[in-house]
C-alpha cells in the first residue's frame, strides 16, 4: 500500500516537471541526489530587464549579465513563492538596492551579486537587514570596486544574529582592511578578500574563528602576525601571489596555527627558503610552493622540517637545480632537504631540473619512505631514472609525463621492489617500444591505469608483445584506440602475421650481417687516412655550420679555452705561443682573463658570450673537474639553443672508458676535434686545424 502510494505521488511529480515550461530564453535543469534544481538565465540570446516566473520545482536561480538596474522585493515577485535557496545576480548592472529587497526569499541560503559595481556601500548595507537570518549561509560580494573605500564600519550589521559562514569580497579595493567589520559575525569561518590592494597595515583582529582566509594577490610585503590577530583555528591559508619579499617572518607569525592544514604560496617574490620556516606548525599537512619567481636561489637543509607534512608541491621555481653545481654552491643540501619531512605522501617537483644521475640526488630521496606518489613532469628527462623508484615501496602513482623519454628494456632496473603501483602516467614522451621486459609481471599485475598518449609508436613485430597485452589487460590504458604508429595506422589495428616477422628477423640478420662487414673494411680504410679525412671533414662543417652564422665584430675573444689545472702547464707552453705570439688571435684563458671578484658563473657566462669559439681541453683530469664539466655543459647549451658559439674539443689525452659520461661521448662522436699526438704528420695538422678554427 505504502509502494502504491509512493508510486502515485512520484509520477504525479514527474508529470507536474513535464507540464510547468521554463521562460523563453532561459534554461531550467532538473537535479537528481548530488545536484540542484536550477533556472539559468545567462543573457542570451536575449538581455532580461526582468526575472520571469519558473516551474515550481526551481530552488537555485542564476540570473547574470542581465539588465536589473534597480532591485526591490518586487523584483523577485515571481519567485517569493517558491522555495529558492541559490541566488546569482551577477553582472546585471545593478545601481540600486533597496533596504527591503530580499524579504520575501525565506529560505535563502547563497546570494551572489559580485560585478555589479555601480552599487554603493550604503545600499549593500542596509538591503543586507532583509536577509533570512535562519538560512542565509553564504555573501559573495566580488569585484565590487569600491574605490576609494569609505566607511565598511557597520555594513555587516545587517547579519547579526545570522549563521553567515563565507563571504568573499575579492576585487573590490577594501583597502585598508579592518577584521572588526565581522566582529558582529561568530558563524564566520571562511573569508575570501583575495585581490584588494591590501598592504602591510591590515588589521585581521575580530576573527577569531575564521577557518580559512584567503589573502591571494594582495600588497603586503611581510608575512602578516597571525598570532597577534589570534587566528587559532585557521586551517587553510593562502598567501599566494602577493608582494612578499621574506619568509623570515613567517615562523614566529603562524607558530600559534596548531589547526593550520593548509598552507598556500604561490608566486611569491623569495630569495630562499629558511631553515625551519614551517617546523612550528604541527598539523601542516599541504604545502604549496609553485610558481616560484626567478629570485629564489636558495633552500636551506632545514627548510622543509615538518613531521606532519604529507603533501609538498614545489614546481615550476623557475627550474631550480637540483644538480651537482647547485650543491657545491651551496644553493641546497641533498643530504638534509627532506630528512626531516619523512611523512610525505604526495611529492611534485614538476619543471625543475633534476640530476638523475648522480647518486647524491637520488639518495636525496631516500628518508621519504611512506612516499605515494611521486610527479615528475616537464623535467625534460631523456631516460626513467634507474635504481630510483625502490625507495619508495608503498609507491601507488608515477606521473613522468610531458618529458622526452626514450624506450627502456630491463623494466626490473627500473621498478624493481614496487608492488604496490597502480598509476604509471607517461604521456607526451618519446616511447616508441614497450616490450615484455619493459613492464615486468609484477608491474602488471597491480597496474590499474597506464597512460601512454602522444607517443609515437614504431610499429614493428618487436610491438606485438604490448598489442596483444593492451586487448586482454585488466589494466586501463587512457586512450589506447588513439594509439598510433609512426604512420596513420592505429597500434590496436597493427597485426602482422607470425610468418611475417620470422622473414623480417632473416631479412634483418642478413642485412646486419652485410652492413657490418661493409663498415668493418670501410672502417680499415679510414683509419688509415683518418688525419686528412678527419681535418677536410672539419673544415667543411665549420664553413657550413658557423662560419657563416658569425659576426666577428661582436666578439671580444677568437677562443674561450675550457681546462682542468692539471692541464695548465700544457695550454702555457704549447696553447698560448702557438695561437696568441705566433698567429695573434685573442684566447679567453679563466686564470688570466677573468675580473677579479666577480661571481664565477657570471665570468663564465660574459666572457663566454664574448667568444667566437670555445676549446675544452679534454683529458681525464678534466672529466673529473666539475667546473670543466660545467662549462662545457654552458656551451653546448648555448649551441643547442641559439647557434652563438661553436665548439672546437682538443683531446690531449685518451679519455678512460670509466670517465666517459654520455654527454662527452657525444660531443666526441658527433663533433670533429683536434687530437694531440706525438706524430709529427699528425701534430701539422692538428695546428692547423685549431688555427683554421680560431682565425
Amino acid at each position: 500500500m505504502i509502494w502504491n502510494i509512493f508510486l502515485i505521488t512520484s509520477i504525479f511529480q514527474i508529470g507536474k516537471i513535464y507540464t510547468e515550461s521554463c521562460p523563453k530564453y532561459c534554461k531550467c535543469v532538473y537535479g537528481n541526489q548530488t545536484s540542484r534544481h536550477t533556472g539559468e538565465c545567462r543573457g542570451k540570446p536575449v538581455k532580461l530587464t526582468y526575472i520571469p516566473k519558473f516551474p515550481t520545482y526551481i530552488t537555485d536561480i542564476v540570473f547574470i549579465n542581465n539588465y536589473l538596474y534597480n532591485i526591490s522585493a518586487i523584483t523577485f515577485r515571481n519567485i517569493s513563492s517558491l522555495n529558492i535557496t541559490h541566488l546569482n545576480l551577477q553582472k546585471n548592472r545593478i545601481t540600486v538596492i533597496e533596504r527591503n529587497a530580499f524579504q520575501d526569499l525565506k529560505f535563502l541560503v547563497r546570494l551572489d551579486i559580485s560585478g555589479n559595481n555601480g552599487t554603493t556601500l550604503e545600499d549593500v548595507r542596509e538591503s543586507l537587514n532583509s536577509l533570512p537570518k535562519s538560512s542565509i549561509n553564504e555573501l559573495r560580494l566580488n569585484h565590487m570596486l569600491w574605490s576609494p573605500l569609505n566607511d565598511m564600519s557597520g555594513i555587516f550589521d545587517g547579519l547579526n544574529g545570522s549563521k553567515i559562514n563565507r563571504i568573499e569580497l575579492s576585487h573590490s579595493y577594501l583597502h585598508p582592511f579592518n577584521g572588526t567589520w565581522f566582529a558582529n559575525l561568530p558563524s564566520l569561518q571562511q573569508l575570501d578578500i583575495s585581490w584588494n590592494s591590501i598592504t602591510d597595515d591590515l588589521q585581521l583582529s575580530g576573527l577569531p574563528n575564521l577557518t580559512r582566509l584567503n589573502l591571494i594577490g594582495n600588497y603586503f610585503n611581510f608575512v602578516p602576525n597571525f598570532c597577534k590577530a589570534k587566528l587559532y583555528k585557521l586551517k587553510t591559508l593562502l598567501l599566494s601571489d602577493t608582494k612578499l619579499g621574506t619568509l623570515k617572518h613567517l615562523k614566529n607569525h603562524t607558530r600559534c596555527l596548531n589547526k593550520l592544514e593548509r598552507l598556500f604560496l604561490n608566486g611569491i617574490s623569495v630569495p630562499s627558503i629558511p631553515n625551519n620556516a614551517f617546523s612550528d606548525i604541527p598539523s601542516l599537512k599541504e604545502l604549496m610552493l609553485r610558481k616560484l619567481s626567478t629570485q629564489m636561489k636558495k633552500i636551506d637543509p632545514l627548510a622543509f622540517n615538518s613531521s606532519s607534512l604529507i603533501h609538498l608541491r614545489f614546481s615550476k621555481c623557475n627550474g631550480f637545480l637540483f644538480f651537482r653545481g647547485s650543491i657545491s654552491h651551496g644553493l641546497f643540501d641533498p643530504a638534509n632537504i627532506f630528512k626531516y619531512c619523512p611523512n610525505i605522501e604526495d611529492l611534485d617537483l614538476s619543471h625543475n631540473v633534476i640530476e638523475f644521475t648522480l647518486e647524491k640526488i637520488r639518495n636525496m630521496f631516500t628518508p621519504l619512505k611512506k612516499l605515494r606518489v611521486i610527479r615528475l613532469r616537464f623535467l625534460n628527462l631523456a631516460t626513467l631514472p634507474g635504481n630510483f623508484f625502490y625507495r619508495f615501496p608503498d609507491l601507488q602513482e608515477i606521473h613522468i609525463d610531458h618529458n622526452i623519454l626514450l624506450p627502456w628494456k630491463d623494466g626490473n632496473s627500473i621498478f624493481h621492489g614496487l608492488t604496490n603501483l597502480s598509476e604509471l602516467h607517461l604521456q607526451n614522451n618519446k616511447i616508441g617500444m614497450i616490450q615484455s621486459s619493459s613492464l615486468p609481471a609484477y608491474i602488471t599485475k597491480s597496474l590499474r591505469v597506464l597512460n601512454l598518449t602522444n607517443n609515437h609508436f614504431i610499429c614493428t613485430c618487436d610491438l606485438m608483445w604490448f598489442r596483444n597485452w593492451m586487448k586482454n589487460t585488466h589494466v586501463d590504458i587512457i586512450g589506447n584506440d588513439n594509439y598510433r604508429c609512426e604512420g596513420s595506422t592505429r597500434l590496436i589495428d597493427y597485426n602482422p602475421t607470425e610468418i611475417e616477422c620470422r622473414n623480417i628477423i632473416l631479412i634483418s640478420t642478413t642485412v646486419i650481417g652485410s652492413s657490418f662487414c661493409l663498415f668493418l673494411f670501410i672502417t680499415i680504410l679510414v683509419y688509415c687516412c683518418r688525419w686528412r679525412i678527419r681535418f677536410q671533414i672539419y673544415k667543411i662543417r665549420s664553413r657550413a655550420r658557423y662560419y657563416q652564422q658569425i659576426n666577428e665584430e661582436d666578439f671580444k675573444y677568437s677562443a674561450y679555452v675550457i681546462y682542468c689545472y692539471e692541464d695548465i702547464k700544457w695550454v702555457k707552453t704549447n696553447l698560448i705561443p702557438k695561437l696568441e705570439e705566433e698567429i695573434g688571435v685573442k684566447l679567453c684563458i679563466p686564470h688570466r682573463d677573468f675580473e677579479v671578484g666577480k661571481v664565477f658563473i657570471d665570468n663564465i657566462v660574459d666572457n663566454m658570450n664574448l667568444s667566437k669559439t670555445v676549446v675544452p681541453v679534454l683529458s681525464n683530469n678534466f672529466t673529473q673537474n666539475e667546473w670543466c664539466v660545467f662549462q662545457l655543459n654552458v656551451a653546448r647549451s648555448k649551441l643547442s639553443k641559439d647557434g652563438t658559439v661553436s665548439i672546437l674539443p682538443i683531446m690531449l689525452e685518451e679519455i678512460h672508458f670509466k670517465n666517459m659520461n654520455s654527454a662527452l661521448y657525444s660531443l666526441i662522436k658527433l663533433s670533429s676535434y683536434a687530437a694531440w699526438s706525438a706524430d709529427e704528420n699528425a701534430l701539422e695538422l692538428f695546428w692547423d686545424q685549431i688555427k683554421s678554427h680560431v682565425q
